[in-house]
């Protein structure tokens, strides 16, 4: 099925490996919520989490994975759901004015036509909110990270 990608990116003011490890601890917080067990995230690491679904609003068993750590650099982890798995990024870049950037993106892949039909028609509305949460997400580790 294809695949629709939303992105934000964020100029943050905090050091990067301080960012970096803020947004780490605080996804080893989630996962420790769900399984108490999980003392530090690597490739691989994985939980059972009811997470509601974006387009239907239902709630729903989701394995989410660790799928790529690259220290300072990169975050991703994939969520499987019944309906498809969204692989989501936390990537550091610089942009083309030598500013760092931390770029999130989420990666949709759906298992049926209908359920890609239904979010092409609600992307852009969507993505109005989306942008809104990742931005309050992003100053709110930034701010974190700054202490």
């Amino acid at each position: 099925m294809r695949t629709d990608t939303l992105k934000y990116k964020y100029s943050y003011n905090a050091n990067q490996a301080d960012l970096y490890q803020t947004l780490v601890n605080e996804q080893l917080k989630y996962f420790q919520r769900t399984d108490p067990r999980i003392r530090h995230l690597e490739k691989g690491t994985k939980i059972q989490a009811q997470l509601t679904t974006k387009m239907k609003k239902f709630t729903t068993t989701n394995t989410m994975t660790v799928k790529d750590i690259v220290k300072n650099k990169l975050f991703q982890f994939e969520t499987k759901q019944p309906d498809g798995e969204i692989l989501q990024t936390y990537k550091f870049e610089t942009n083309k004015r030598g500013k760092k950037v931390l770029i999130y993106s989420e990666q949709n892949t759906f298992n049926n036509a209908r359920n890609q039909t239904n979010f092409i028609f609600i992307e852009m509305f969507y993505k109005f909110f989306y942008n809104r949460g990742v931005k309050k997400r992003m100053q709110y580790l930034d701010d974190l990270a700054i202490g």
